[in-house]
């Protein structure tokens, strides 16, 4: 019963605020939809939504895997080689704060309307917390472990595989919250600016058009996606946490 009271909530919170909004405002339709309208939408249109559904997943899925193996990547080498952190880490803050319209114009100028400019875009905003989280976790190995290992005359990797890593997994879990979930929210940021395809193309091309109800769509259908990334990666990283006791791990 508790689940569905969780479910339930926010969802009738999120309709109220909505029915709420459409009452005071005096918007037109077209510029606050009716939440049955939007639902419409989805349903008559859900072959064309799909279709660049589909885009968009594997420009976040792709921009993902890249944003872990440069954030996570980092870290590992800031671990092995710590001269390397003063080197590269500016760059990496730099990287992190230029904003994404003047990195998007670049990307656009290199590569055109490409899967590559894209991807590039996910990863450039995912990979910084990845790699701090990876950076803390790493940090965060218990002393006592790494002096017996130090005792023991272990190697680097021994040390790193047996004590650094585990103590650094429920970090880099935290990290994909944030991650995994956004990947979703900057693909369509970067679609919408370049691209001819995606669920950003969908809205661009609804803006255009003055369909505000498929501009809803696409975005509850984004907030959908993104909540349910964020809450499997939550209960993956419950599951992974050796550190809360649970006999049957």
């Amino acid at each position: 019963m508790s689940w569905v009271v969780r479910i339930l909530t926010p969802i009738l919170s999120v309709l109220g605020l909505w029915y709420l909004a459409i009452f005071f405002s005096g918007l037109p339709a077209f510029v606050i939809p009716r939440p049955e309208r939007v639902l419409d939408v989805l349903w008559v249109d859900h072959a064309f939504i799909l279709e660049h559904l589909w885009a968009t997943l594997q420009v976040a899925a792709i921009g993902f895997v890249w944003a872990n193996i440069v954030g996570i990547g980092l870290a590992i080498l800031f671990d092995l080689l710590p001269f390397t952190r003063h080197m590269l880490l500016p760059a990496a803050i730099t990287l992190r704060n230029v904003p994404y319209i003047a990195m998007i114009s670049v990307l656009m100028l290199a590569f055109g309307d490409s899967m590559l400019s894209k991807t590039t875009i996910v990863a450039l905003a995912g990979f910084f917390p990845v790699l701090v989280n990876t950076m803390q976790g790493l940090r965060a190995a218990d002393e006592v472990q790494l002096d017996r290992m130090r005792i023991l005359n272990a190697s680097w990797w021994q040390t790193f595989s047996q004590v650094r890593l585990p103590y650094a997994v429920p970090a880099i879990i935290s990290a994909q919250e944030i991650t995994g979930s956004g990947s979703i929210i900057v693909a369509i940021a970067a679609e919408w600016m370049i691209s001819s395809t995606g669920l950003g193309y969908v809205i661009n091309n609804a803006m255009q058009n003055y369909r505000g109800d498929r501009v809803y769509a696409v975005a509850l259908l984004a907030t959908g996606l993104s909540f349910l990334i964020y809450t499997f990666v939550h209960w993956l990283g419950g599951r992974l946490d050796w550190r809360t006791g649970d006999p049957r791990r």
